[in-house]
């Protein structure tokens, strides 16, 4: 069985081909899917990062037989599926990382799943909600904090106690409120991704992103990045891999690895359930033990050779 890593990026955090390759052989990974994120016209271009496809081919043509390429062209291309024909030629076996500010119900998205029916490709697609972004254009250190802080350092705990100090004293607040810009979120509306399930039962959907996984309870707190403590009772994401067997999610991620971890008997009952539909990767958290998180699980050796490589061969022959 080969091991497969489904979620990683060439130069995201340091990582170039060799220090991929590298972390592969030291991890006994036989395969990546290195993926793309493409934004012509990014909101944020402080967070944005362009991760291209021709480093993710260069990558491919060095390595073929340990990098499966995947890519996203961005869906307001006029020439999306032309692009995305012409790599499939070249070797490119799926589409993502789709990472886009569109609903699932905009013109756009219909016109990228029109195109990987037609190609029989699978679509990764990150999903994170709306919220108020926080800017500041000083470059001090103490801006470079502040910024941190209030975009997601701490899960977002601090923040909700300055907004807190701000709003009820009043202080600094126009100055604070002038710093904020509103985020429209990642394909976050969970209604559309329904509704595209249903029309599309051919086209194989894998999730990813801190909405889709926070969502694994049904009353998730909307002001942390990431969900903390027991799963209470089950969420819509839950409830969408149970109906729609074109639904899958891989690991990837502080989320995933923070959903895993949560709630131990949560993870046992999960990881049992949709072992046929769960992908191993990490999206160059390489640091995190997402495996030993994988294996500690009581679960059969062949649903843990479905999760960590077989599920991903699937999808891509």
């Amino acid at each position: 069985m080969a091991k497969i890593n489904s979620h990683l990026h060439i130069k995201l955090k340091g990582f170039g081909i060799d220090e991929i390759i590298n972390y592969m052989d030291s991890y006994k990974i036989d395969k990546c899917w290195l993926l793309t994120w493409e934004e012509l016209d990014a909101i944020f271009k402080r967070t944005y990062i362009n991760l291209s496809i021709d480093d993710v081919m260069d990558a491919y043509r060095r390595y073929p037989d340990r990098v499966v390429p995947f890519y996203a062209p961005d869906p307001g291309r006029d020439n999306w599926f032309e692009m995305l024909e012409t790599y499939k030629k070249k070797g490119v076996k799926g589409c993502g990382e789709l990472k886009v500010t569109y609903n699932w119900l905009d013109d756009e998205i219909k016109k990228v799943l029109d195109g990987v029916k037609k190609l029989e490709m699978p679509l990764v697609f990150h999903i994170e909600k709306e919220r108020c972004h926080f800017f500041t254009d000083k470059k001090t250190v103490f801006h470079s904090y502040l910024y941190d802080i209030m975009n997601g350092a701490f899960n977002r705990s601090i923040r909700k106690y300055i907004e807190i100090f701000v709003n009820k004293t009043g202080i600094f607040k126009q100055s604070f409120e002038k710093r904020l810009w509103y985020f429209p979120g990642y394909l976050l509306d969970f209604a559309g991704l329904e509704k595209r399930l249903q029309e599309y039962p051919d086209v194989n959907f894998i999730a990813h992103g801190p909405e889709f996984w926070n969502n694994i309870d049904k009353n998730p707190d909307p002001t942390l990045t990431l969900e903390k403590g027991k799963v209470e009772s089950k969420g819509i994401a839950v409830e969408l891999l149970e109906k729609y067997d074109n639904l899958y999610v891989d690991t990837s991620g502080k989320s995933g690895f923070n959903a895993l971890k949560r709630d131990p008997e949560f993870k046992e009952y999960f990881l049992n359930e949709f072992y046929h539909k769960i992908l191993f990767g990490t999206d160059n958290e390489y640091k995190l033990p997402y495996e030993n998180l994988i294996s500690s699980a009581k679960i059969s050796d062949k649903k843990l050779k479905m999760i960590m490589g077989e599920n991903a061969e699937r999808l891509c022959d």
